[in-house]
């Protein structure tokens, strides 16, 4: 099983589809037979011992679901799912606000950001630390839509760390930027790591380069702006050391 975790347009849904056009994989989007019928979005995963139940019977060779919404219990559903792997997707969080703000509409890095800061309830702001909680508030005093949005980046990053993913040999970190430029050899390396020998099927996806650095005009206020340049760093550095030689790639 891989589940495909990160932050919303940081291309896990290109990932889920580029999977799927192997029908030997059997992929369960974000709203799929395994959504929580009490959410109202339809979003959240079933409790995960009905997730397992329900892929009890799965013969696909590899079974991959994308419940972004839950990658805060990350470490939960790797430790509840037998021989379980997650790739954590991130992408430049300037690109990630542009894509956000035209996928979600112009007021939605408000709604994500208010939601995340006011409501531990609710899965945008689900078990974030009070150290990240903190450091959003003081970013900046009045954010704009693209601050509130690089924001919600920011904060759902923080989670890959907090939960130690790093450290994790069942995580693969991949860049989008990486991805789009080869998507047939990652998508190798990604069913490898997964435990699938048999790789791909296809020799070439349909898979575009063009929005890379689409948002790098994008205005984000300066104290917004370091906090992501800290994050987009730390995720890169991370992605280093997964790359070294001895790693999947």
């Amino acid at each position: 099983m891989l589940l495909i975790l990160g932050c919303q347009r940081s291309g896990t849904t290109m990932l889920s589809e580029v999977l799927s056009q192997d029908p030997r994989s059997d992929v369960f989007p974000e709203k799929s037979a395994l959504s929580d019928p009490q959410d109202t979005h339809g979003l959240r995963l079933r409790p995960l011992e009905d997730v397992k139940a329900r892929l009890e019977r799965n013969t696909a060779d590899l079974i991959v679901l994308k419940p972004l919404v839950e990658s805060q219990n990350a470490r939960a559903m790797l430790d509840g799912f037998p021989q379980c792997r997650a790739v954590w997707m991130f992408r430049d969080y300037r690109d990630v606000v542009r894509s956000n703000l035209r996928m979600f509409g112009e007021d939605n890095g408000r709604r994500d950001l208010s939601a995340l800061l006011n409501d531990r309830n609710d899965w945008r702001g689900e078990n974030l630390s009070e150290e990240t909680l903190r450091r959003v508030r003081e970013a900046v005093e009045e954010p704009t839509e693209a601050d509130a949005a690089a924001l919600f980046w920011y904060a759902r990053n923080t989670l890959f760390f907090q939960q130690a993913l790093e450290d994790d040999p069942r995580v693969l970190l991949v860049p989008y930027e990486i991805f789009v430029q080869n998507p047939k050899a990652e998508t190798d390396a990604i069913r490898r790591f997964a435990g699938d020998q048999s790789l791909a099927t296809a020799d070439r996806y349909h898979v575009s380069s063009k929005s890379v650095g689409a948002g790098r005009d994008v205005a984000i206020a300066p104290g917004v702006a370091a906090l992501c340049d800290e994050m987009l760093t730390r995720l890169n550095q991370a992605w280093d050391t997964q790359s070294a030689p001895t790693a999947v790639h």
